[in-house]
C-alpha cells in the first residue's frame, strides 16, 4: 500500500492515465490559443504533441498492466474498472486533438465586389474537387469561402458580368496544412486582383 492507503500499481495505473491527458491537452491548447491556429508557429507544442502522441500506446499498455497487477494484489474491482475506462477516455480524446489540429489546414477565401455591377453565377473550385456556388455578388459585396483542402492544388473563380463570362484560373495555390488567406477583389475598373498572405490568427472561425 502506498501512503494514502492505496496500491501502488492503482498510482501508477492513474499516472499512466493523468499524464498523456494533461501533456496532450497542454499541447493542443498551448498551440491553439499562442498560435491561433497557424502551422508554421507554436513549434514547441507540437513536438510537445506528436511526442505525447507517440508515446500514447506505451502509457495505455503500462497503464493495464499496472491494473492487472493491482488486481491481483487484492485491489477493488470498482477501482480498477474506474481507472481501466480512464485510460481508454484517452483514445477518443487523442482523436479529437488530432482531428482539431486540422483547423492549420482551412484556408480562408473572400471574394468582393466593387464593380459597381452585379456578377452573376459566381461560383468558386479549388484543388479540381472542394467547389462553392455563391450566386449573385451585389455591388460592394463579399463572400467568404472556408474550406479544407484535400489536396495540393489551385483557386479557379468563374462568373458572369454584363453577359460576359468570367474565368479566372490558377488564382492561387492550395498546400495542405499551410493556411493562407485569399481576396479576390472585382476592382471598379473591372480588373480583378488578387491578394494573398498568410493565414491570419484565428481566420479560420467564423467573423474573422
Amino acid at each position: 500500500m502506498s501512503a494514502n492507503g492505496q496500491h501502488p500499481a492503482l498510482v501508477l495505473a492513474t499516472l499512466c492515465w493523468l499524464l498523456p491527458m494533461l501533456l496532450g491537452s497542454t499541447a493542443f491548447f498551448g498551440w491553439l490559443v499562442w498560435t491561433g491556429g497557424k502551422s508554421d508557429e507554436g513549434k514547441a507544442f507540437q513536438l510537445l504533441g506528436v511526442a505525447t502522441l507517440s508515446a500514447g500506446p506505451a502509457f495505455l499498455l503500462g497503464g493495464l498492466v499496472a491494473l492487472l497487477v493491482a488486481r491481483r494484489r487484492g485491489a477493488g474491482w470498482p477501482q480498477v474498472r474506474r481507472r481501466a475506462l480512464l485510460l481508454f477516455a484517452n483514445v477518443p480524446l487523442a482523436l479529437a486533438y488530432f482531428l482539431g489540429v486540422s483547423v492549420a489546414a482551412i484556408q480562408r477565401v473572400e471574394v468582393v465586389n466593387r464593380s459597381g455591377r452585379a456578377v452573376e453565377q459566381v461560383a468558386l473550385t479549388a484543388c479540381r474537387t472542394a467547389t462553392r456556388d455563391v450566386g449573385t455578388l451585389a455591388p460592394e459585396q463579399s463572400y467568404v469561402w472556408r474550406f479544407s483542402p484535400p489536396s495540393e492544388g489551385t483557386l479557379s473563380v468563374t462568373g458572369k458580368l454584363d453577359d460576359e463570362v468570367v474565368a479566372l484560373e490558377g488564382v492561387c495555390m492550395f498546400f495542405v496544412f499551410d493556411r493562407i488567406d485569399v481576396t479576390v477583389e472585382l476592382q471598379p475598373s473591372g480588373v480583378w486582383t488578387v491578394h494573398e498572405a498568410p493565414g491570419a490568427p484565428w481566420s479560420w472561425l467564423p467573423g474573422f
